[in-house]
């Protein structure tokens, strides 16, 4: 359950100029999260494969990345190998959440010693990505 459907009171989050890459191979989702992020402050880029990723961080700076595991082709995992084999400058620190509706299907251990910092799963209650986000880059 979400901390607004208990009516604990949340801190605000602020993602003012928080450039922030969302990676999933469907249009809904992209466009679910960019509004979402938006919300709170973001800059959102989108890409709908792990390759346009890969291509984005190495042309325009990104603060941190959303990536999808579940995606045809080159997968999530697949993605956070090549970005963790990138030096700093080039993005390979970027900092990163996997998102899944698999859950049964990828552990939270093994993505995260793979190189992601975070873990979440679909349906993602949008103020928990904008909050997962906003600790990741210190906000």
């Amino acid at each position: 359950m979400s901390p607004r459907a208990t009516g604990i009171q949340l801190r605000p989050i602020d993602l003012t100029d928080v450039h922030v890459l969302v990676v999933d191979d469907y249009e809904d989702t992209l466009e679910l999260f960019r509004a979402a992020l938006q919300a709170f402050g973001a800059k959102v880029l989108t890409a709908r494969s792990a390759r346009d990723a890969l291509t984005v961080i190495k042309t325009v700076r990104v603060n941190a990345m959303v990536s999808d595991l579940a995606m045809p082709g080159e997968d999530g995992l697949w993605l956070i190998q090549q970005l963790r084999r990138l030096k700093h400058e080039q993005g390979g620190s970027i900092p990163t959440v996997a998102v899944t509706a698999h859950r049964d299907r990828y552990a939270a251990d093994r993505v995260t010693a793979l190189g992601f910092e975070a873990f979440l799963t679909k349906p993602v209650d949008p103020y928990d990505l904008a909050r997962t986000i906003g600790s990741l880059v210190g906000r």
